[in-house]
């Protein structure tokens, strides 16, 4: 005999949707929603379509439909597999979970989205870095990135969900591009938690004279003060500002949960939310000169310093763990210091007319340059400007299996193309995520550093983003096949003037199913896991 319909609220919606956006006939939809044991008749169908029942339930949208019948499979039969062992008196042993990854195309330039959904629970969502290279083209490269942010907040036009939300954003260092792509996302998303790099006063004036913004720019407002100035251009739309400190030379703090250990045993501790151990965010240190104190660091309910070395843990079943490398400390001596002060204080000093404070700055940018940039160079290196990135893993804790995945290849103008079994799928717990940004891993101390955080979690960041576009500057041979990613990301354009990636490091990760994500072709992947016992 079978069950009593129990549809959920997402299927109810859906039906809504398949009728309304696509005309199918009922007895189309009861194919897609009967399940073994769950047989959904067309009257019923018929009753949710004329609003007879659930008439509360609003109607999915169309990209919600379009994403449904994209990723349609058997496997949704089974859905409610755990409704189904309670109504036969055995108990589900296991935990189900989702993740989806999206490497956007935005030519030569990271941005990265991703979300991961526990069964029954809606999705919490993140995206790192938001930028592309500037230069010329940078309206058209622009474009590129809005046009990504705009597909990304299409799948959450709900009636209900006006305004599309993001759980956790990262911003992996500072600059103009990247700057401009965050303003971009927080206009069209609420943001829970934008995770930044923590830059000292002093390491904040260094960044802007390497970046040379205007006086009256918008980075060189974000570079004197980074959480005031964000939380003042966009209240209310930021919950809370959390900074990573640097890494200090040490390992990241073990997972909640080990590899080998349990899962959660319940209550409150497994219930939704973001946690974080968090220290005052009162200036480490006492030199509070160059570029001067953020008065947002003085907001202690909207910014916070995340603990050195600490992991951010999503529903005691995903974590985050930044890694701040700011390696700018050698440059800013006593030497610097000294000369760059009075101009320094001339530049913070908003009395002072503008053409004062503008010789100023041109002088700073000068002494910089003189005591700083490569020999025989005619200004700074791009290696001293991509000193700072932030790098972050994402990725599952616990113990997990993975049971199905599957990736495709967005594509900017076409539809999107499937993609054959690339992956190597016999390793089934190595589904995490190394973002690296525009960092840099090219000499021993750096490896050492980075290996020595992470640690264990490396073995299982089986998704590589690969450093700065696949720069040969940010590269030593092996990494490659000392990381032994399952795929390595490129987000590059390769027909662009620096013709990214280099062959060498192309070479390096050619037996680690190498990705191209350029202006025209993205990567998606989405996979289903449990939490074993």
């Amino acid at each position: 005999m079978a069950l009593p319909v129990d549809l959920n609220s997402t299927e109810i919606s859906l039906i809504k949707g398949l009728k309304q956006h696509r005309g199918f006939s009922q007895q189309k939809i009861v194919a897609y929603f009967s399940q073994p044991r769950r047989t959904v008749h067309a009257n019923i169908v018929s009753d949710i379509i004329n609003d007879v029942r659930y008439p509360e339930e609003p109607v999915a949208s169309s990209e919600m439909v379009r994403y449904f019948l994209e990723h349609w499979s058997e496997d949704y039969r089974n859905h409610l597999w755990a409704t189904v062992c309670a109504e036969l008196g055995r108990t589900p042993q296991a935990d189900n979970l989702e993740f989806i990854y999206r490497y956007h195309p935005v030519g030569q330039g990271v941005f990265c989205s991703g979300s991961f959904t526990r069964e029954h629970d809606g999705p919490f969502r993140w995206t790192y870095d938001c930028g592309t290279e500037k230069g010329r083209q940078l309206d058209d490269r622009a474009e590129h990135v809005r046009r990504e942010i705009d597909d990304l907040a299409a799948e959450q036009s709900w009636p209900t969900t006006p305004t599309p939300h993001l759980n956790l954003v990262t911003l992996s260092h500072f600059d103009e591009d990247h700057l401009s792509g965050l303003i971009d996302l927080v206009s069209r998303f609420t943001v829970g938690t934008l995770l930044l790099p923590y830059l000292t006063p002093w390491r904040r004036l260094v960044v802007a004279l390497q970046e040379r913004p205007e006086l009256d720019s918008a980075l060189f407002a974000l570079l004197q003060e980074p959480t005031a100035y964000l939380l003042e251009r966009f209240g209310g739309r930021i919950e809370q500002i959390m900074l990573v400190p640097g890494n200090g030379g040490g390992a990241a703090n073990p997972p909640l949960l080990s590899p080998d250990g349990p899962p959660p045993d319940g209550g409150e501790d497994t219930l939704r939310g973001l946690k974080a151990p968090i220290d005052d965010p009162a200036e480490p240190e006492p030199d509070n000169e160059g570029f001067g104190g953020d008065a947002g660091l003085l907001r202690g309910d909207e910014v916070r310093m995340l603990r050195q070395g600490a992991a951010i843990t999503i529903d005691r079943a995903w974590e985050f763990v930044p890694y701040n490398d700011a390696r700018l400390a050698h440059l800013i001596d006593d030497g610097f210091k000294h000369d760059a002060r009075p101009l320094a204080a001339q530049v913070r000093d908003h009395s002072l007319s503008e053409d004062t404070r503008e010789d100023a700055l041109d002088a700073l940018i000068k002494l910089y340059d003189k005591r700083f940039k490569t020999p025989r160079a005619e200004k700074n290196s791009a290696r001293r400007r991509n000193e700072i990135s932030l790098f972050l893993y994402s990725g599952p804790i616990g113990r997990v299996s993975l049971n199905r995945i599957s990736e495709t290849v967005p594509r900017h103008r076409l539809k999107q193309a499937a993609v054959g079994h690339s992956l190597r799928l016999g390793i089934d717990d190595r589904f995490g995520q190394m973002f690296t940004g525009d960092g840099y891993l090219h000499t021993p101390n750096r490896w050492r550093d980075f290996t020595t955080f992470f640690g264990k979690r490396l073995r299982r960041a089986g998704f590589f983003q690969v450093m700065h576009h696949g720069s040969r500057a940010n590269w030593h041979k092996g990494i490659g096949s000392a990381l032994d990613p399952i795929a390595s990301i490129f987000c590059s354009d390769p027909g662009g003037h620096l013709h990214h990636p280099h062959p060498d490091v192309l070479a390096d990760f050619a037996g680690h199913t190498p990705q191209q994500v350029d202006a025209f072709h993205g990567w998606r992947v989405h996979g289903r896991y449990e939490l074993l016992t």
